[in-house]
C-alpha cells in the first residue's frame, strides 16, 4: 500500500497492519479490562465491516445498468452503523474533543465554584489531575462514542440520507484516508471535519469502499430531491470524462485526513 504523509508530502510504502493501527489509541488503564473499548471494535464492528464490504464490492464490480440498486434496506442500516462509528471513533473526531475539552473546562469550572462556593485544596487537585490525565478524557470521550442511544440517533438520520455508489471503469482510482468518511459541503466543497452537519442539505457524505468503489450519502432534499429515486443505487464513472470529480474527491480526501492518506499505487497519490 502507498502512504502520503500529507505535513511531509512524502509518499512510501507499508503493510495494511503498520498504517492502520496506532499503539493504546483505545486503551484505558483505568479500567478493569483495558482493552474494552478496542475489543468493542475487534468484535462488534470490524467483522461487521469484514462481511459486508467484500459483498457490495463485488456488485459494484459488475458493469449493471446504470442506477441498479446493489444493497438491501438491511444492508444500508448496517452501512450507516458502520459510518457512524468510522465518524465517531478516528483521530479528527479525538482532536476535535480533546480541543472541546480544553476550550470548555474553564467554564465548566468556573460555573461549578459559582453553584457550589469555593473549592477545596483536595477539590482543586483533583480537577487539576482530571484536566492533565489524558485516561479521563479518553474515559469521556469512550462514554460519549458508545452511547447507545447517540449511535441510533446518528444511524438513523445517516440512514435515512440517499445512497449512491460510484464505480469507476477505467485507470483511475480513489485514495482514501486515517478519516475515510468525510463530509463536504457541496456549496463551498469545504470539507473541514466536523464543520458539515449531517442534516444539512448541502452535506455530502465520501466514503471509499475500495480503490474503486465511492458511496456519496446525499440528503433527501438536496439538489431537489432528484436522486431521492436512486437509493442504493450504482452509477458508472468513466475515468477520462470524469477525472476532474475523481480528482477533486481525492483531493478532498487529503485536506481533511489527519495526516495520513492511502492508495493502492504509489501514482493515485502522486496526482493529489
Amino acid at each position: 500500500m502507498a502512504v502520503l504523509n500529507s505535513d511531509t508530502g512524502k509518499i512510501f510504502s507499508s503493510g495494511t497492519s503498520v498504517i492502520g493501527a496506532e499503539k493504546n489509541f483505545y486503551t484505558l488503564d483505568k479500567l478493569d479490562d483495558p482493552y474494552y473499548w478496542e475489543k468493542f471494535y475487534a468484535k462488534g464492528i470490524e467483522p461487521l465491516m469484514g462481511d459486508l464490504f467484500p459483498q457490495i464490492i463485488s456488485r459494484g464490480n459488475v458493469l449493471v445498468r446504470t442506477g441498479h440498486c446493489i444493497i438491501s434496506p438491511e444492508e444500508k442500516i448496517q452501512l450507516a452503523l458502520i459510518l457512524v462509528m468510522q465518524l465517531l471513533r478516528g483521530k479528527q473526531s479525538r482532536r476535535y474533543e480533546e480541543d472541546l475539552f480544553v476550550k470548555l473546562f474553564p467554564d465548566v469550572t468556573k460555573k461549578a465554584k459559582e453553584k457550589f462556593g469555593p473549592l477545596s485544596a483536595k477539590q482543586t487537585e483533583f480537577l487539576d489531575t482530571f484536566r492533565a490525565d489524558p485516561n479521563y478524557f479518553k474515559q469521556i470521550s469512550m462514554d460519549v462514542t458508545l452511547d447507545t442511544d447517540r449511535i441510533i440517533q446518528y444511524t438513523n438520520v445517516i440512514g435515512w440520507h440517499t445512497f449512491v455508489f460510484y464505480h469507476i471503469c477505467g485507470n483511475m482510482e480513489f485514495v482514501t484516508s486515517d478519516n475515510p468518511f468525510m463530509l463536504v459541503n457541496s456549496q463551498t466543497l469545504s470539507a473541514v471535519p466536523f464543520s458539515n452537519g449531517l442534516i444539512q442539505e448541502s452535506t455530502l457524505g465520501y466514503y471509499p469502499l475500495s480503490p474503486k468503489l465511492l458511496l456519496c450519502t446525499i440528503h433527501p432534499n438536496a439538489f431537489w430531491g432528484a436522486l431521492f429515486d436512486n437509493d442504493g443505487g450504482l452509477f458508472h464513472l468513466n475515468s477520462d470524462s470524469e477525472r476532474a470529480f475523481i480528482n477533486t474527491i481525492n483531493r478532498k480526501q487529503k485536506e481533511q485526513c489527519y495526516n495520513q492518506v492511502y492508495a493502492r499505487n504509489t501514482k493515485s497519490l502522486e496526482d493529489l
